[in-house]
């Protein structure tokens, strides 16, 4: 653990303004993304299209939050910690490995008896040769192991907007594929949403929409770290040219991290 923090101490002292530069970049970028955003949010007429705006500003805005804290952890770094640090007085120091070299003992062995041999008789020949018959234990046939009745198929009235991974009542973890098609015949995008329950009242769009169409792919990637354990349930919408979509596709997972 302490060679850890040397190392990051290491990497401040000597890439401190690389580091700023960096952070620096970032936040510009993200500033870009939140003028963008804010200008696509006044100029639209849409509720969804507002929706996803929004988000895509307190997105913008948690990553500059993110980028100033670390600028300021460098600085905290660069001239208040290290001066008054030794960095020395760290460093782990590496054990030296001691191997003992056994000695080694001559053993003696037993002394050799001679040993008559004795040659068998035909009748004794004749009956150690004779096979004797071993009678195994009856053989039982396993019995069937019960099987659990498969999962309710997912929702989806609307056979271009489809998930299909992860399935209906699917347990998951960690960062997750979300697999199936997104297609309408005059397409404009489509997004992917998730809610808490079984029949949630609000839904929450993962990541932002997608204007290009899916058959049989990758819709989007899901981090379920970012939320407690529990029943949830993913919803697809496809929305075309007139900003209206069939009904949604609906699936349901359990979330165990």
């Amino acid at each position: 653990m302490l060679n850890i923090i040397v190392f990051i101490l290491d990497i401040v002292e000597q890439y401190t303004i690389w580091l700023y530069a960096a952070l620096f970049l970032i936040i510009l970028l993200n500033l870009r993304s939140y003028i963008s955003a804010q200008r696509d949010r006044s100029n639209t007429i849409f509720t969804v299209e507002r929706e996803v705006a929004a988000h895509r500003e307190g997105r913008a805005m948690s990553n500059i939050g993110m980028m100033l804290g670390l600028m300021v952890v460098v600085t905290g770094l660069k001239f208040y910690v290290m001066p008054s640090l030794d960095v020395a007085d760290l460093i782990e120091p590496t054990p030296t490995l001691t191997l003992a070299i056994p000695t080694r003992i001559p053993t003696i062995g037993p002394t050799p008896t001679r040993v008559d041999m004795v040659t068998p008789t035909p009748d004794e020949e004749a009956a150690e040769e004779s096979p004797s018959v071993i009678q195994g234990p009856p053989t039982t046939e396993p019995e069937p192991e019960p099987t659990e009745p498969p999962p309710p198929p997912a929702s989806c009235p609307y056979p271009g907007g489809v998930i299909t991974s992860p399935g209906q009542g699917a347990t998951v973890s960690g960062r997750i594929a979300i697999i199936g098609t997104a297609v309408h015949e005059s397409f404009q995008f489509y997004k992917v949403e998730f809610g808490f329950g079984e029949n949630p009242g609000e839904w929450h769009v993962i990541h932002d929409v997608y204007h290009n169409p899916v058959q049989n792919g990758v819709l989007t990637e899901f981090d379920t770290h970012s939320i407690p354990n529990g029943v949830y349930t993913l919803q697809l919408v496809v929305v075309d040219a007139t900003s209206n979509f069939p009904p949604p596709c609906r699936v349901r997972i359990n979330v165990q991290n």
